[in-house]
């Protein structure tokens, strides 16, 4: 899930911060795309400069950083429910004739689901594995699988 931050986007990095995906570790790099994106601040420059900060480095840090960054506080089921519709649109998009559509994403959204507390938001997604296992039971094929979740990512990613 967290390949989807390739660019620095503040929706993203506001869903991020909420679901605690980006480790420690990763603030000085986020610092650092904040920078290059364009915003400023001393504490921003100082999270850019720490080498492998722990928790306790970073948290009395993550207040002033996100104030220097414009971040807003966002609800566990809003931050899913962003990180659910990117996540979905970017699988769809690399759909191809050979690979139509990676089964395998299913758990991704079924993490997601469980660390934002099960939100509403992503139902339709989030127990996507089960649903799968069970499908394959009664008997669907792959392909059929392959369409009706390709229909619930198109709904998440609309």
């Amino acid at each position: 899930v967290e390949d989807i931050f390739v660019i620095f986007d503040r929706q993203l990095i506001e869903a991020a911060l909420v679901l605690e995906m980006i480790p420690p570790a990763g603030m000085p790099e986020m610092a650092r795309d904040a920078l290059e994106a364009g915003l400023d601040g001393p504490t921003i420059r100082h999270l850019a400069t720490l080498e492998q900060p722990t928790y306790f480095e970073v948290a009395p840090l993550l207040p002033k950083a996100r104030e220097e960054i414009g971040l807003r506080e966002v609800t566990k089921s809003e931050a899913a429910l962003r990180i659910g519709k990117e996540l979905a649109a970017e699988i769809l998009a690399r759909r191809t004739a050979d690979d139509p559509l990676p089964l395998c994403c299913a758990e991704q959204f079924e993490w997601l689901w469980v660390k934002a507390g099960y939100p509403q938001e992503l139902r339709s997604v989030g127990n996507l594995c089960g649903e799968i296992d069970l499908a394959k039971t009664r008997g669907q094929t792959i392909s059929q699988i392959r369409e009706w979740v390709t229909e619930r990512l198109r709904a998440l990613s609309a």
